[in-house]
């Protein structure tokens, strides 16, 4: 009997320190930059149906992408024109979530940590969702941040939080 008050004790005061914390990347408290890098990667890949050179513009020149478990990255030119021929053949973004664990900002210099959910719809009309972790590394290119460096994480598909 005592350890199970114990045990509902200490899950009690964990609950309560738990809740009030601040939180990692409150949004209320992030800065200007902070801010702009939340809403230049918000979006996610909404909208490369209508405007597919916007989307690729957020991304810098040398911008690599590495998919986790892969024996190196991808530069953008081949990322995008990959990226291209699958829109163009027919699949479109339904919707996309982030959820950013932090974003960090150094100077001109940043890192945003995410999860994020992809709905699409396959060219079949299949549905299709893609979750996965990223990481982005960020430049200040004459006043307006570019997206440098993606590390992407796939999800399980069962995995809850």
């Amino acid at each position: 009997m005592k350890r199970a008050f114990r045990s509902a004790s200490l899950a009690a005061l964990f609950t309560l320190c738990a809740a009030s914390l601040p939180a990692l990347a409150s949004e209320q408290d992030w800065s200007a930059d902070q801010q702009a890098i939340a809403d230049l990667l918000s979006n996610g890949p909404m909208g490369i149906e209508t405007d597919f050179e916007a989307w690729a513009s957020e991304y810098h020149d040398d911008w690599t992408v590495w998919f986790a478990g892969q024996a190196e990255p991808r530069a953008k030119i081949p990322h995008m024109q990959l990226v291209r021929d699958y829109i163009d053949g027919g699949a479109r973004v339904v919707s996309y979530e982030a959820e950013f664990a932090d974003i960090a900002v150094l100077g001109d210099t940043a890192l945003a940590r995410f999860n994020a959910t992809e709905a699409l719809m396959e060219a079949d009309g299949t549905p299709r969702t893609v979750r996965y972790a990223g990481t982005d590394y960020l430049v200040r290119v004459d006043g307006a941040w570019k997206v440098r460096a993606t590390t992407v994480a796939f999800l399980p598909e069962d995995a809850e939080e």
